[in-house]
C-alpha cells in the first residue's frame, strides 16, 4: 500500500477507482465519492473556458463530509535479543561421585526349606560272634562321643582267636588283640589330636609235619608280637592362601617279638618319626614341602641295628583348565649303621581331562626309599625268623601311565601300567639252616629286581543298594640273581559286591584269587638235599556274608569263608583253613 497522504490535501494518485484510503489500517470513504467529485471538477473547468467568467460560483451540497486523519508512520527499530542468560555469582568446583554408590538395600529374607533332622548318633557299638568249626571267638567294641564343635574322643577294642589244629600239621592257633583310644580338640584354625594304639598278636610256627616231628608243647612254636604306639599331631585349617598350612605328626612305637624258646624278649624295635607337611601358594602355584625324620633302632641278642632316614620332598602343583601336574624332587639321606648314602628321585605326575572326566590319561615318574623293619616284614609274613637280616629297598625309578575316568554317574574305571627298578627287593624263603630241623621259619633275602605291573579296576555304585568293585594286578618280576621271585604271585584278582535290600538284609560277597607263585624248597637227590624252585598253584577264596537288621539297635549276621572248601598255601608249608562259618550279633547299647 502506498503512503498517499503526506499532507491534508488529496492527490490524484490516491483517487483511483476501486481503491481505498487507509489510515492506520481503517477505511475513510467509498469509491462513489471520488466519481462524484471528478464530475463536478470537470464541469467547472469546461464552463469557465466557455464564458471566461471568473466569478461564477457553484455550490454543491452534499451530506458527505470527507475527513482524513493524520498519518502515523510505523517505526520498527531493530532489536537484538540475546538468548544467553547471564548468571551472576558463578562458582566452579568438582563434585565427587563414587563409582559404586552406596545404595540403601533393604534385605529380603530368603526362602528357607525345613532342615532334615540330624541322624541320631549313638555312643557305643558291640559286635560279637563265634565260629564253631575251628573254635573262633570274635568280639569288637567301639565307643565314641557324639556331635561336638569342641572335642571328639573314642576307643576301640578287638579280639579274634582260634584254637585250630590242622590235620598232620602243628598247632595253628592264633590270638589277635587290638586296642585304641583317641581324642581331638578343635580350635578356630587348628585341630590337635592324639591317639594310642596297642596290639598283641600270637601265632604259632605250625608249618611242620607232626608225623615226623611229634611236638605236643604249644609254647615251643609260639611267637608273640607286641606293639605300643602313641601319636600326636597338629593340623592347620587356614583359608587364606597367603598363610602356610601345616600338618605335623610326631609318633613313637615299641615293637617286640617273643619267641618262647628262652622265655625272654628276643628282639625289640624302637622307632621315632617326625613328619612335617607344609603347603602355601606362590602366586597361583601351590607349593608343598614334606620333611620326614625317621629313626629306628633294632635290638637283637647279638647286635643292634640303627637306621636314620631324612627325607626332603618339595613339589609344585600346577593347574590348567583341563590339566594338572605335580613337579618335584625327592631327596633321601640314609644313615644305616656306619654307612651314609644319598638318594635323589624325580617326581612328575600329570593328567589331562580330555572329555568331562570321562577320559583322563595320566603319566609320570617317581621313586623312593622304603624302610624294611621288623614290624613291616612281620605284618606281611608273621612266620619269619627273628634273626632276620635288614636292608632298605631303593626304588631307583618307576615310570607309569594310565587312563581313568567315569563311564557314568555310577561307574568309574582306572587302568595303568608301570615299570620300575628296585635294588634290594625282599623275598621270603624257608630257612633250612634251622637247628631244630623243623624248617618252619622264613628268612629274608634281597636281590635287585625289575618289575612290570599292569593294574585295572572298575567300580559301580547304584544309590545305597548295590556296590561292586573288581580289580586286578599282573606282576612280572625279573630278579638279577635269583632263579625265581619267591613268594611273589604273578597276579591277584578281587571281586567284592554288596547288596542292600531295603536296609533290612545286607548281602556281601568277596572272591579273592591269588596266582601262581614259586617257593624255594629242599628236595633229596642221591642221598643229598638240594634247594630248587617249587611251584605253588593259584588259590581261590570265596566268602559270603548275610546281615539281618532287626532294628537300628540290633542285627544278626552269618559269615561263610572259603566256601569252596579248598586248602591252599599262601606260604610254603603253611596251609590255610578250609570252610568255616561264624554266627554273630551286632548291638547298640546306648
Amino acid at each position: 500500500m502506498l503512503n498517499c497522504f503526506k499532507s491534508t490535501a488529496i492527490t490524484n494518485d490516491c483517487l483511483q477507482p476501486n481503491s481505498f484510503l487507509s489510515v492506520q489500517g481503517s477505511r475513510v470513504f467509498p469509491a462513489k465519492g471520488f466519481f462524484l467529485l471528478l464530475i463536478v471538477l470537470a464541469s467547472y473547468t469546461s464552463l469557465k473556458a466557455q464564458t471566461n467568467l471568473n466569478d461564477l460560483n457553484f455550490k454543491a451540497e452534499s451530506e458527505f463530509q470527507p475527513t482524513i486523519k493524520d498519518a502515523v508512520k510505523f517505526s520498527y527499530l531493530p532489536e537484538i535479543k540475546d538468548t544467553v542468560k547471564h548468571i551472576n555469582n558463578i562458582q566452579y568446583g568438582i563434585n565427587s561421585t563414587p563409582i559404586f554408590p552406596k545404595y540403601q538395600i533393604t534385605p529380603i529374607n530368603p526362602a528357607k526349606m525345613q532342615n532334615e533332622p540330624l541322624t541320631k548318633l549313638y555312643h557305643a557299638l558291640i559286635k560279637a560272634g563265634y565260629g564253631p568249626i575251628y573254635g573262633m571267638p570274635y568280639a569288637e567294641v567301639w565307643y565314641n562321643s557324639t556331635r561336638s564343635r569342641e572335642i571328639a574322643y573314642g576307643g576301640h577294642y578287638k579280639h579274634f582267636s582260634s584254637n585250630t589244629h590242622l590235620e598232620n600239621y602243628g598247632y595253628g592257633g592264633f590270638n589277635d588283640n587290638e586296642a585304641e583310644i583317641f581324642a581331638k580338640k578343635f580350635y578356630k584354625k587348628h585341630t590337635l589330636s592324639g591317639e594310642f594304639n596297642y596290639k598283641r598278636n600270637v601265632v604259632h610256627f605250625y608249618g611242620f609235619d607232626t608225623i615226623i616231628n611229634k611236638i605236643t608243647d604249644k609254647n615251643f612254636t609260639k611267637q608273640c608280637f607286641q606293639l605300643f604306639e602313641p601319636k600326636l599331631q597338629l593340623q592347620s585349617h587356614y583359608t587364606d592362601s597367603s598363610k602356610i598350612n601345616h600338618h605335623i605328626q610326631l609318633s613313637y612305637y615299641n615293637f617286640t617279638d617273643l619267641y618262647n624258646l628262652t622265655d625272654t624278649y628276643y628282639a625289640a624295635e624302637n622307632n621315632v618319626k617326625l613328619n612335617t607337611q607344609l603347603n602355601t601358594f606362590i602366586k597361583k602355584e601351590n607349593l608343598h614341602v614334606n620333611i620326614l625324620g625317621d629313626y629306628y633302632s633294632h635290638n637283637r641278642p647279638k647286635d643292634t641295628i640303627n637306621d636314620f632316614i631324612l627325607t626332603l620332598n618339595p613339589y609344585f602343583e600346577a593347574n590348567g583348565k583341563k590339566w594338572h601336574a605335580d613337579i618335584g624332587l625327592g631327596a633321601f639321606m640314609d644313615i644305616f649303621g656306619k654307612s651314609t648314602k644319598f638318594y635323589f628321585y624325580p617326581q612328575l605326575n600329570i593328567h589331562y581331562n580330555v572329555y568331562e572326566n570321562m577320559i583322563i590319561p595320566y603319566a609320570g615318574i617317581s621313586g623312593g626309599l622304603t624302610k624294611n623293619s621288623s614290624r613291616s616284614l612281620t605284618n606281611e609274613n608273621p612266620f619269619i625268623d627273628p634273626q632276620v637280616n635288614y636292608a632298605n629297598t631303593d626304588n631307583k625309578y618307576k615310570v607309569f601311565g594310565g587312563l581313568r575316568g567315569n563311564l557314568s554317574s555310577n561307574t568309574s574305571y582306572d587302568a595303568n601300567v608301570s615299570y620300575g627298578q628296585y635294588d634290594s627287593l625282599h623275598y621270603f624263603v624257608i630257612d633250612y639252616s634251622d637247628a631244630a630241623q623243623l624248617y618252619n621259619k622264613f628268612k629274608v633275602i634281597y636281590d635287585n629286581t625289575t618289575l612290570l605291573k599292569v593294574s585295572g579296576q572298575v567300580k559301580y555304585q547304584y544309590k545305597e543298594k548295590i556296590h561292586f568293585i573288581a580289580k586286578g594286578n599282573y606282576y612280572l618280576y625279573t630278579p638279577k640273581n635269583l632263579t625265581q621271585a619267591y613268594h611273589k604271585p604273578n597276579f591277584d584278582l578281587t571281586f567284592s559286591a554288596i547288596y542292600n535290600l531295603r536296609s533290612k538284609i545286607i548281602i556281601r560277597g568277596d572272591v579273592f584269587v591269588i596266582g601262581d607263585q614259586w617257593a624255594l624248597t629242599q628236595v633229596k637227590d642221591n642221598n643229598t638235599y638240594v634247594l630248587q624252585p617249587k611251584l605253588l598253584n593259584s588259590m581261590v577264596d570265596v566268602n559270603l556274608g548275610i546281615e539281618y537288621r532287626y532294628s537300628k539297635m540290633l542285627s544278626l549276621f552269618v559269615n561263610c569263608n572259603n566256601i569252596a572248601n579248598l586248602r591252599y598255601y599262601r606260604w610254603e608249608r603253611y596251609p590255610t583253613q578250609r570252610f568255616n562259618i561264624m554266627f554273630g550279633v551286632t548291638f547298640v547299647p546306648f
